[in-house]
């Protein structure tokens, strides 16, 4: 399209520049409701779970799809309820005392630390003590922020179960919506690729799922054997961070040391010792069962997209950079690979 002076409107200085104006309104836009969109893409990945879930119940039984989600979404809770009832009070219990403890570690770190510095110069020179190490003061007022958005974070929790549930209950109807939107030649192509992205988180939640509860009972017994007090609060801590790879088992160690240090170096090594046979153990054994049927992307992507989502959205986007990675690799795969490049590749999660 052009104007009467032959050029196209792309070309025209004012086009261009309402153009250039509208992408940057865009993007700014996109920006700000990003915290938005990652508590619904959370969302679907609990609908894609739940769905799988069930359509493995319906598959082996003639419950109907709405009993079967229902049975899914009951049972999930009971086990749930009935792991707290086993492990709660004592697991509370060792919670209180982490967070009681944590603190005078840090106060008993930061002398040590200072005492270094007295030491060695070159310490000072460095980097300041209090800089090295954070005062106890700022690690409660941490917990107070923490405590702070416990609102927030109840909220996008719920909002994370209502997609999800609502989600698993009809799949087909969100899925035909959005294959609407794709012209009537393209359709049947949009439905395959939207069940090769279902079915490749699906995979990828499942592993991580059995890798966090590998990696958490490993820890809590591997901390009680050498006599680290909370061994259940730290194994808790150690499951839950390694939802994140690579990243999540540095952070877990964290606490760990810091409460093997108010008991002795013999302790630290300890520690370092349980946290690294668990990470061999997990690299090299059960890692590779997992992913025989789970999803395995290669480091250097894991890392580079929790880069990416962490600079974008902070901690959320860390939690939920390796997902959008997967998302990001199968529509790769399948819209340039397979339809631009004609060539046949295995798909994330295909088995």
């Amino acid at each position: 399209m052009s104007d009467s002076s032959g050029l196209p409107l792309t070309r025209r200085p004012s086009t261009a520049a309402v153009l250039l104006v509208a992408a940057l309104l865009g993007g700014y836009a996109l920006f700000q409701v990003t915290g938005v969109l990652l508590t619904v893409f959370a969302g679907v990945l609990l609908a894609v779970f739940l769905a799988g879930v069930t359509e493995r119940l319906c598959a082996h039984t003639p419950v109907p799809r709405p009993a079967a989600l229902g049975i899914v979404v009951v049972a999930l809770g009971g086990a749930l309820a009935g792991l707290w009832m086993l492990t709660g009070p004592d697991l509370s219990t060792q919670i209180n005392a982490l967070v009681a403890l944590l603190p005078s570690a840090v106060d008993r770190l930061s002398l040590q630390v200072q005492g270094w510095a007295e030491q060695y110069t070159w310490i000072r020179q460095l980097i300041s003590p209090s800089e090295l190490v954070p005062s106890a003061t700022s690690v409660l007022g941490g917990v107070t922020n923490v405590f702070s958005v416990t609102v927030d974070v109840l909220v996008n929790v719920l909002i994370i179960l209502f997609i999800g549930i609502y989600g698993a209950a009809t799949p087909r109807s969100y899925t035909e919506s959005a294959v609407r939107l794709v012209p009537s030649a393209g359709r049947d192509r949009a439905r395959e690729i939207l069940h090769a992205l279902g079915r490749a988180l699906r995979w990828w939640i499942v592993g991580r799922l059995t890798m966090m509860a590998v990696v958490g009972v490993l820890t809590a017994v591997g901390l009680s054997l050498v006599g680290i007090p909370s061994p259940l609060a730290l194994g808790l801590v150690a499951a839950l961070c390694s939802f994140v790879p690579y990243l999540g088992p540095v952070l877990s160690v964290g606490p760990a040391l810091l409460v093997a240090f108010t008991l002795g170096s013999t302790k630290v090594l300890s520690v370092l010792v349980v946290y690294g046979v668990v990470q061999v153990l997990e690299s090299y054994l059960i890692a590779p069962l997992v992913q025989e049927r789970a999803v395995h992307i290669p480091p250097a992507a894991v890392i580079t997209a929790q880069f990416v989502g962490g600079v974008v959205a902070g901690a959320v986007g860390v939690l939920l950079a390796t997902p959008l990675a997967i998302v990001v690799i199968v529509l790769v795969q399948t819209l340039y690979v397979e339809d631009v490049l004609g060539d046949a590749v295995p798909l994330l999660g295909e088995h």
